[in-house]
Order: C-alpha cells, then sequence, then structure tokens
C-alpha cells in the first residue's frame, strides 16, 4: 500500500438483483484492487440492500469506483468514506433519493 492509499468504505444500496456483487466486485478485479472486507445486508429500508466493502486505495481512486459503479451497474446509490468518517449524512441522502424515487414511480 503507498502511502497515500487509506482505508476507505464503499457502501452501495440497491435492490436486490443476481449478478450484481459479481458486477461490483469485477470492477475491483480488473483494476486489481483487494477487497479488504465485504458485508451484504438488509438496509433500514425495504426492500433495498445494503453492500460494504472495505479497500486501501486513494482518494482519487475510491471516488472514481463510485463513479465507476453508479454508471456501469443498476444501483440505488454508492458511497465513498474514509474508514474515520462519520456517516449521518448518508442516510439521509439515501432517504431522499428514495422518496424523489418512489415518488417518481406512482
Amino acid at each position: 500500500m503507498d502511502r497515500a492509499s487509506r482505508m476507505h468504505i464503499i457502501t452501495v444500496y440497491s435492490e436486490n438483483q443476481i449478478g450484481l456483487l459479481c458486477s461490483i466486485s469485477g470492477i475491483f478485479a480488473r483494476r486489481n484492487i483487494d477487497i479488504d472486507s465485504l458485508t451484504v445486508f438488509p438496509s433500514e429500508f425495504p426492500g433495498i440492500y445494503r453492500f460494504t466493502f472495505r479497500l486501501s486505495v486513494n482518494e482519487e481512486t475510491a471516488e472514481r469506483l463510485v463513479r465507476i459503479i453508479e454508471k456501469n451497474v443498476e444501483v440505488l446509490k454508492a458511497f465513498c468514506f474514509r474508514s474515520n468518517e462519520v456517516w449521518d449524512s448518508e442516510h439521509e441522502t439515501v432517504a431522499a433519493y428514495l422518496r424523489e424515487h418512489m415518488n417518481n414511480n406512482q
């Protein structure tokens, strides 16, 4: 790990879809990025799952990965945090997105 690399957490919210985890992990594999930790569980939002990846990468790489995931994989929202950052705004951002998304589908 080079000096600029730090532990980052990428969180992805999505509906449960076959092949989603394979698609996301393929993005990391094509870039030779090791996943240090992976957690998948239902989120606090009904029908939405939360995928949490811990990676040792620099800030620029982590932010680029989030953009690639949101562009190339069918997800609701992806976030990037340094492992020591507070995640409070994540919940509000996802809640606002889901309110807007649900209103547009009705």
